[in-house]
């Protein structure tokens, strides 16, 4: 009976290691084998061959071993007599590893010649790209599936937790899946043309957590890291890491896809006059985040800006953004309409709503999200027939893969085309209209280039996530520019409307004009950031104590101010700071020739 207790304990506590130990999960079979083994051991020591314990325990380890090398002799169980129920229990569970153990010691021979088969695919991978995701999932797996082609080699790191349907896609993409974490992996060995990781896991944490292990452990090395995230925090965090030479990007999901959405959907369409009047209904993450975005980039010249927002907690909302970015509300066209979209108080609200051209729709859930879209559809559809002029942009938020296809439905059939864009899902976002190496991250890059044509390894616009981030708000806005320009000589044609943008800079009105358009756009994009200005009276002595003029942690600029009032400050600091608005449309010529150059090299290919 004891033995039976032992074995039976050893056999739990494997199975325990197994269950909730993240090692031995991914040791898997070997730590099966080995805990069958011993139990084995246990089991068999009342039947072994011996005149003391030492050799009777030696005796029941080598049968156990013999029975792992697919060589047990069963007659010794099998001469055992059976009498009562407990020798039967023990047998019985004898035969049951002479069952298991064999099929335990193929699978652990099939990993290994498995293992060797990734070694060996990885020993060519000299003049090739490693393209290494810490996750195998929907994510990855969609931009694994964008990125695949004969130059790279795609790994997926921690594959212990098996998705049939993700491991069957990998297949196809030949993969390589390997069951340790991806700061286990011992890259200073690799062989490879360019390193790229994507730390993709679902739980931030971990993630974070990872990307600090391996930017501390690989300094020295050549590694380009892309960090996906939906937190501010993380970003606050690495920028404070010396990274080395890893290139770390921040790939702030939400933010990322609400720029590609107004760069693709720009707000100046179907604009009534010269107002831009944008209506978000539901104000939450991805909601507040178009609030922001819409913000500075819908600063353009000769337009006037106008943001609704409705939500049940409107008012709520209005509040924490009064206390996180200061200066937002008071300086800018906002208003909170607190209501409830399933009530008739809703449609009430928009009668009262005049020239709405763009609508953005972000509620929690996405069903009501669809229809409510659809209705505002209808509603404007109807509005329209009786004499009004708007017939809005309507956006729609919806992660759900399936609901996007139903949106799809929605669209291109005759006479009955919806109009309604849906973003957000994990395809939209990573393989039909990538947020990374997307043409609007292109466009960035181009534009940290115009400013340091020397960085041509991109190692300061890697420090900080701040330099990125600014890059592409500029990067964005140049569509906008071109349009408060070109006006009526605006074509779709994206290459005309650059040469003659272009031209239009050589006059200095309009060289002026867009300097102030361009300082307007900077202090609605420092104010979405917290930042706010320091008084007049203080700007010497805040200046005195610094010994700059802009302070990332308090998050004070003193170039805050109208266009007309820099030179003010200017004088008071010693700095040039209206000068910066004027660098950057000097620039645009150089940026736009760049993208130019691009456009038609792709043409070729």
């Amino acid at each position: 009976m004891i033995y039976i207790v032992i074995s039976f304990l050893i056999t739990l506590l494997t199975l325990i290691m197994v269950r909730r130990n993240i090692y031995y999960k991914k040791k898997i079979i070997p730590t099966l084998l080995i805990g069958s083994a011993f139990t084995l051991t246990v089991l068999i020591y009342p039947f072994s061959v011996g005149t003391n314990m030492i050799s009777k325990l030696v005796f029941s380890f080598i049968y156990a071993v013999q029975t792992i090398i697919l060589n047990e002799d069963v007659s010794l169980v099998s001469t055992v007599p059976v009498q009562n129920g407990i020798e039967m229990i023990h047998v019985t569970f004898i035969y049951i590893l002479f069952l298991l153990m064999p099929l335990f010691t193929v699978s652990f021979l099939i990993s290994l010649l498995s293992d060797f088969t990734v070694k060996l695919k990885l020993h060519f991978t000299k003049n090739k790209e490693i393209v290494i995701f810490s996750q195998l999932n929907e994510k990855s797996i969609a931009i694994a599936k964008k990125t695949n082609n004969r130059q790279n080699t795609i790994i997926f790191a921690n594959c212990i937790d098996r998705n049939n349907n993700f491991i069957k896609q990998a297949m196809e993409i030949k993969a390589v899946k390997l069951s340790d974490e991806i700061q286990n992996i011992d890259m200073k060995r690799m062989k490879c043309k360019n390193l790229t990781l994507y730390m993709i896991s679902s739980d931030e944490d971990e993630n974070l957590n990872t990307t600090l292990q391996i930017i501390d452990e690989n300094k020295k090395q050549k590694i380009k890291l892309y960090f996906i995230t939906n937190e501010m925090l993380s970003s606050t965090i690495l920028d404070s890491v010396d990274k080395g030479n890893i290139q770390v990007e921040i790939v702030n999901e939400v933010e990322r896809a609400v720029c590609e959405v107004l760069q693709e959907k720009p707000l100046f369409l179907n604009a009534i006059g010269h107002k831009i009047s944008v209506l978000i209904v539901g104000a939450g993450k991805v909601g507040t985040e178009f609030l922001k975005t819409i913000t500075w980039c819908g600063q353009m010249i000769d337009y006037e800006l106008e943001i609704i927002v409705i939500d049940m907690k409107a008012n709520q909302i209005r509040d924490e953004l009064m206390l996180k970015y200061p200066e937002l509300i008071p300086n800018y066209n906002f208003k909170f309409i607190e209501v409830d979209i399933n009530s008739c108080q809703f449609q009430k609200e928009l009668d009262l709503l005049n020239d709405i051209n763009y609508i953005i729709v972000t509620l929690n859930n996405e069903t009501d999200s669809l229809n409510t879209a659809i209705y505002l559809r209808h509603y404007y559809l109807k509005r329209n027939l009786v004499g009004s002029q708007e017939k809005p942009i309507i956006n729609v938020w919806i992660k759900n893969g399936f609901k996007n296809i139903q949106v799809d439905h929605l669209k291109n059939q005759k006479g009955n085309d919806y109009e309604i864009n849906a973003f957000g899902s994990i395809s939209n976002m990573y393989f039909n209209h990538s947020i990374i190496n997307s043409k609007l991250e292109k466009m960035t890059k181009n534009v940290h280039l115009a400013y340091n044509k020397n960085d041509v390894n991109l190692e300061e616009f890697y420090k900080k996530d701040y330099n990125i981030r600014s890059s592409r708000a500029v990067a964005l806005h140049i569509k906008y520019k071109m349009y408060s320009i070109l006006q009526d000589a605006y074509t779709e044609s994206e290459q005309t409307n650059y040469e003659n943008f272009i031209k239009c800079l050589e006059d200095d009105y309009v060289f002026e004009r867009l300097a102030k358009n361009e300082h307007d756009r900077w202090m609605a994009y420092m104010r979405t950031l917290g930042f706010e200005s320091v008084e007049s009276k203080y700007v010497k002595k805040y200046y005195t104590q610094l010994q700059h003029h802009v302070h990332f942690l308090a998050k004070l600029h003193p170039a805050l101010v109208p266009y007309d009032e820099i030179e003010n400050v200017e004088k008071q600091i010693g700095v040039s700071l209206k000068n910066n608005d004027s660098e950057i449309i000097r620039k645009l010529p150089n940026i736009i020739e760049i993208e130019k150059g691009k456009n038609m090299h792709e043409k070729r290919l």
